[in-house]
């Protein structure tokens, strides 16, 4: 991890390029943005390396290139993954009131990030009622969907949770130079490695999807792996 010294010209583009990107998503006033743009800063995050820590004040943060998951260990050293974004997501609320993360942020690329403390961002976010309610807005998207991961981890088997996450990171799992591989496809699941491999073999023996080498998968019928996702939790 390092701390990018931008000077002259590249810092300029790298300013310029930010404000585009946070004016696409956010909703604040040109203050706010600019206020933004002037407090960041920007890093470099080497693919294995913390974006932030679980437990530690989170940071605003917007991914400029690459891409991060959030993860969680818990107290017995199980680890659960939760969310993969790529660039364009700005994500770190939680740092705005001074909370510590619930998750650790990681870096599955080589990623460059703008990064905010949120005791510096607080005024903005005090000033700006529109700034404010993006927030709001997100952390409320953000309690729907783990409402929703919880609801279809108790109620949908592992070879649902196994095609969901499949079909929803299908590109990130099947592209010429996949991002994700079989070793994170138990973490997104929430099961054992055992049942994960064992659904896999069912994938398999159907003609769904095929294992290569120590960690790849291929994807062989994708209409077939849509149709299955599409179906209700059983």
């Amino acid at each position: 991890m390092r701390e990018v010294d931008k000077q002259g010209g590249s810092r300029d583009e790298a300013r310029e390029e930010l404000r585009r990107r946070l004016r696409a998503v956010l909703t604040a006033s040109p203050e706010s943005i600019e206020g933004l743009v002037q407090l960041a800063r920007f890093r470099s995050v080497a693919p294995g390396e913390q974006v932030y820590a679980q437990g530690e004040p989170a940071l605003l943060t917007l991914i400029l290139s690459g891409y991060a998951i959030s993860q969680r260990t818990t107290e017995d050293g199980r680890l659960f993954m939760f969310a993969i974004g790529g660039a364009g997501l700005l994500f770190g609320y939680s740092g705005v009131s001074g909370v510590a993360s619930s998750v650790e942020i990681l870096a599955l690329t080589a990623c460059e990030v703008a990064q905010w403390s949120g005791q510096d961002v607080r005024p903005l976010f005090e000033r700006d009622p529109a700034l404010a309610m993006t927030a709001l807005d997100s952390h409320s998207a953000s309690l729907h969907i783990a409402m929703e991961g919880i609801e279809r981890f108790l109620h949908q088997d592992a070879r649902g949770r196994v095609v969901r996450i499949l079909d929803r990171y299908r590109n990130l799992f099947f592209s010429e130079s996949p991002i994700l591989t079989r070793g994170h496809l138990t973490g997104l699941v929430g099961t054992t490695r055992e049942m994960t491999g064992r659904v896999l073999r069912q994938l398999e023996r159907e003609g769904t999807v095929a294992r290569v080498g120590r960690s790849g998968l291929v994807l062989l019928r994708p209409e077939g792996l849509s149709g299955m996702a599409q179906r209700p939790s059983t």
